[in-house]
């Protein structure tokens, strides 16, 4: 549970804009001792949602904290076409097995943090794109953000809000709080763009893709 100035500092905006989120409806709270109180993973949803732009790169209690770029990730994860599974819980296990950079030790509870995320609520972001995301810093499981993407062979029901199927998952998991949130907004601010959307909707080469992520990251350091 954050508090509204926890909340505010993840996001890099005014305590005043939280409680505006708060009245509009935007985040949900909780009560206690007359004071606010925000469920974090309420914050990864509204970075989602609102496609806000990167978290500013001051640390936060004392947590490491590395921007590293949206394509070198890509890069280091990798990008997969033709993943199968006909169910949710079986396209997230055939992804996850396709990223590099993890060890096998680590699989398995990455996979049940994953489908513990998506009991919260489907991370489907509309328009065929999910996002589902982990954050590993509790049991140590990566020490730098791992993000991959994954075609699907089939595209699956998977909970979104516009109803459309899923085929394309961009997989995140990140070491701490402030690297999950600063990447889950460059992420879903980067999908607005309509180069980058209409490369994932066409399943474009793998170089296309990391050329067009690179680009919007000429983007974020231009605006930062």
């Amino acid at each position: 549970m954050l508090s509204v100035r926890q909340a505010a500092d993840l996001l890099g905006v005014s305590q005043k804009t939280v409680y505006r989120w708060i009245k509009d409806g935007r985040l949900p709270v909780h009560r206690l001792g007359g004071q606010h109180f925000i469920e974090r993973s309420e914050v990864n949803d509204l970075v989602i949602r609102q496609g806000l732009r990167p978290v500013p790169e001051d640390g936060h209690e004392g947590e490491p904290d590395e921007d590293i770029p949206l394509h070198e990730m890509l890069a280091k994860g990798g990008v997969f076409y033709r993943i199968g599974g006909k169910t949710k819980r079986q396209v997230l296990q055939n992804a996850l097995d396709m990223v590099k950079g993890i060890d096998e030790s680590s699989s398995q509870p990455l996979f049940e943090m994953f489908l513990a995320r998506e009991e919260l609520a489907p991370t489907g972001i509309g328009e065929g794109i999910a996002i589902p995301h982990a954050r590993g810093s509790l049991l140590g499981y990566v020490r730098q953000p791992v993000l991959s993407l994954a075609f699907l062979e089939t595209p699956i029901d998977y909970g979104a809000l516009d109803g459309k199927p899923v085929h394309a998952l961009f997989l995140l998991i990140s070491p701490n709080v402030r690297t999950h949130l600063r990447t889950l907004a460059k992420l879903s601010f980067a999908l607005r763009d309509p180069a980058c959307k209409e490369a994932i909707q066409n399943e474009a080469s793998r170089e296309a893709i990391l050329e067009i992520f690179a680009r919007m990251e000429s983007r974020f350091r231009t605006d930062s």
